[in-house]
């Protein structure tokens, strides 16, 4: 296989198995997608790092690069057990529905502007808005206590048992797991009580929260 390729599906395959150093891997990579062309925002990236080890705070540091890219890393090719979250873990939210549970959540007590990106690998709690031209991007579940105006994506790993939910849910887009979803051009839809995105049949369908 290639040392950088995308296949047909837009998925992304980078090789870093000769590298020795975290410094390099992080160097080669940065070298490796600036050469990258005709890849779609949102693409997976596997990344071969053959038997190499890494901590959180390095798998941390690779993810950062990858969401400048608006990449996101395909870790079902390499996997920190640190990172494993059980497929049957899951707890119940109103209505006796079942969400994936991840041990951990980031907590931001501020709104995020235009231009601003901010990603976890768990759950992610924002009190406070999420502006238009802001991206908020959750391995696990997402919750804004405040307006969701801008793009919000629950599961970027692949888990569709995710959820979105919003105080105010008016997104330009939302994503779980390979799913998206946005509202019609120009229309403006006024939202008055709490809502929840979540996967049905298939689709991202947006249901209101019932507390």
């Amino acid at each position: 296989m290639p040392v950088e390729t995308v296949n047909r599906n837009g998925d992304i395959y980078i090789d870093l198995q000769n590298v020795t150093t975290f410094k390099q891997v992080k160097e080669e990579l940065e070298k490796k997608l600036r050469l990258l062309v005709d890849y779609q925002y949102g693409a997976r990236v596997n990344i071969d790092l053959g038997a190499k080890s890494l901590t959180n705070k390095q798998v941390r540091e690779i993810e950062d690069i990858l969401l400048d890219y608006g990449l996101h890393w395909d870790k079902g090719s390499w996997t920190s057990p640190d990172d494993v979250v059980p497929a049957d873990e899951q707890s119940a939210i109103p209505g006796g529905e079942r969400v994936s549970h991840y041990d951990d959540t980031a907590l931001l007590f501020r709104n995020l502007r235009s231009g601003q990106k901010f990603f976890s690998d768990g759950n992610i709690v924002v009190l406070g808005d999420i502006n238009p031209g802001a991206e908020l991007i959750a391995g696990g579940n997402v919750l804004v206590m405040g307006a969701l105006r801008g793009m919000a994506q629950a599961g970027a790993f692949g888990d569709e048992n995710t959820i979105i939910a919003a105080y105010r849910l008016n997104p330009t887009q939302l994503r779980i797991a390979n799913h998206i979803t946005r509202p019609p051009d120009g229309e403006v839809i006024m939202v008055n009580s709490p809502e929840l995105a979540r996967i049905r049949a298939g689709k991202v369908v947006i249901e209101k929260l019932k507390i």
